[in-house]
């Protein structure tokens, strides 16, 4: 797909080459963010498949990191073990059956590759599909994650005293 939007926006498909030069220019930025999406998940999958063959593999505790709205399509998920916490955004359909007991938190297992990230993570019995790879959860990303939730609470008490 996003190989023929770039395709279309450079002008090698005849029926549409006489589009105005922005929709051209969309269409080869949109083409490109979809190839770039594409790459990324197939990485993604080989990283989560040599993660679950060989790689490392930690015991610990999922929940998580806010609560889901209905239309929300994915999760973030915390795991977090006796030493280390990791912050990685999942499928919301892959664990909608485990979905009500993650909020208090549930036993997982998660594989990590040889970068300490994680790549696959099981929780009870339910493979979790990620979306994003688990990255250590602490520093810069903390601090970063607790602002924007201060934020988004002061302009909620905002806008509730308008």
């Amino acid at each position: 797909m996003g190989i023929g939007l770039v395709a279309a926006g450079f002008g090698y498909i005849r029926d549409i080459d006489s589009m105005p030069m922005v929709m051209k220019v969309i269409f080869v930025l949109f083409g490109g963010v979809l190839v770039y999406a594409g790459l990324y998940h197939g990485w993604l999958r080989i990283q989560r498949r040599r993660a679950y063959s060989g790689g490392r593999e930690r015991q610990g505790t999922a929940r998580l990191l806010k609560p889901l709205d209905e239309d929300d399509s994915l999760a973030f998920v915390l795991f977090a073990n006796s030493h280390s916490e990791w912050l990685m955004s999942v499928d919301r359909g892959s664990i909608r059956k485990i979905e009500s007991g993650l909020g208090d938190g549930l036993p997982a297992r998660a594989y990590l590759g040889d970068d300490d990230r994680i790549y696959g993570l099981d929780i009870g019995s339910t493979k979790a599909l990620p979306i994003s790879v688990g990255t250590p959860y602490g520093g810069k990303l903390k601090e970063r994650v607790d602002w924007a939730e201060r934020k988004k609470a002061e302009w909620a008490a905002r806008r509730r005293e308008e």
